[in-house]
């Protein structure tokens, strides 16, 4: 038996369903990474590449360790540019697949990507789809998707603490041969996909000194490598709560978001780290319970995508709310983007975005609200900017936080941030404002 493997944002070997549940027949398998036109092409409100210079190459890192990962365990990856539902069913018909295997997303454009692809396979192919992105499996859930709370709290106490965290599925020791006789296509650079898909080349940006996040690229090693020195080596875990809401150094929160973004570092793994870190140290610290909030906060807003569909991502509100009037002004949107508005504090984190790809989550909340509330502009286009900016996109994630910030999400009431108010109480002596002020 032949199995294709579509690897999506699950570029990693541990904890990987669709990797544990390979059929025992399945003489080879056949991983394949599709450089899709659609997530590299230009978006519907900037005309800019979705996936910018600073995730292209982070991503292109993580696959040159995935492909080293897969080689030690006697398998390989085949590299293609086109659209997984023409460039699957061709590999399929030239090997005799019996099954193409996948790991589900929950955000609109990708789960139509994946209907596509099984009326491209037809009923010949099966197109077996696993949950490996989420904390919670939606399988153990004790509601249906259609029930989902229009509330973080009422998921968080009725739903989430009812539902158990599996345990992160183990590394496999051996993976199936490639098939017999077949050459995948060597992992391409960014100047070849460009050329393919008839795109600029995007230009990596030279490292920064001031980048908060840690030096260590793209990958599964290097993200299993951040997870055991932060919750291992340096028990940063107890701290985190005290040092989540600052803006300088690496250490202040996890950053472990890149490599959750796709997929090289499991969810269910930091979990699990947590767990381990708790058990280490006797009660329950605050930063814990505060990390392990934030994990099922992304999985609301991935679960919340899901049930809404297209509603998710419109400018109108999931209770159909209206945004507050807006007065679109491509000049005004470019000196936000720029960080050239003349307010100090967003400015800066607005160049520290440009520079690096990163921003914390407390520059995320004011920047945007300043966007939507100060300077009147459309949420969407803000969200575009940072689907093209950062490193750590996550559809869900980023596009259900601008939708909040907005008061088009679950929640009614007015969401504007004192971004003066912030600056005092999160920058009081503006060092981080000094640091990124060029």
């Amino acid at each position: 038996m032949t199995v294709l493997y579509w690897l999506r944002n699950d570029l990693r070997l541990h904890d990987n369903e669709a990797l544990a549940a390979l059929p025992a027949g399945t003489a080879t398998l056949l991983p394949v990474y599709c450089f899709d036109p659609v997530s590299l092409g230009p978006d519907a409100y900037l005309g800019l590449p979705r996936t910018g210079p600073h995730r292209l190459f982070f991503l292109l890192e993580t696959l040159a360790d995935l492909q080293q990962r897969y080689a030690a365990l006697g398998s390989g990856i085949h590299f293609v540019v086109g659209r997984p539902e023409e460039i699957l069913p061709a590999l399929a018909r030239q090997l005799g697949a019996q099954a193409v295997h996948a790991s589900t997303e929950h955000t609109t454009e990708e789960a139509e990507a994946e209907e596509a692809l099984v009326v491209a396979l037809g009923p010949q192919v099966p197109l077996v789809r696993f949950e490996t992105l989420t904390l919670l499996h939606p399988h153990d859930l004790p509601i249906g998707l259609d029930r989902l709370p229009l509330s973080f709290s009422k998921f968080r106490f009725d739903v989430a603490a009812k539902t158990s965290v599996r345990a992160p599925l183990p590394t496999p020791r051996q993976l199936p041969p490639l098939p017999a006789g077949f050459a995948p296509a060597a992992l391409p650079n960014a100047s070849s996909i460009a050329a393919q898909l008839e795109q600029p080349a995007q230009i990596r940006s030279v490292p920064d000194r001031r980048s908060a996040l840690p030096a260590l690229g793209g990958g599964e090693t290097a993200g299993l490598a951040r997870l055991h020195d932060y919750a291992v080596e340096r028990h940063l875990i107890g701290r985190y709560d005290d040092t989540r809401n600052e803006m300088l150094g690496e250490a202040f929160s996890t950053k472990f978001s890149p490599w959750l973004a796709n997929g090289s570092l499991s969810a269910r793994q930091i979990w699990a780290a947590i767990d381990g870190y708790d058990a280490t140290h006797g009660a329950r610290s605050k930063g814990a319970m505060q990390l392990r909030l934030e994990l099922l906060w992304r999985d609301y807003f991935r679960l919340l995508a899901h049930k809404s569909g297209p509603d998710f991502f419109r400018w109108r509100g999931l209770r159909e709310q209206l945004p507050k009037p807006t007065r679109p002004d491509q000049a005004v949107f470019e000196s936000w983007a720029d960080g050239r508005t003349g307010n100090a504090f967003v400015d800066a984190n607005m160049r520290e975005l440009a520079a690096t790809g990163f921003m914390s989550n407390r520059g995320r909340q004011n920047v945007a609200s300043y966007l939507i509330h100060d300077l009147h502009q459309d949420w969407r286009w803000g969200a575009a900017w940072f689907e093209h900016q950062l490193i750590d996109h996550d559809a869900a994630s980023n596009w259900g936080n601008w939708k909040y910030i907005a008061g088009t999400g679950t929640d009614v009431r007015d969401t504007a941030f004192d971004v003066a108010q912030q600056a005092r109480r999160y920058d009081p002596q503006q060092r981080y404002v000094r640091t990124w002020s060029k």
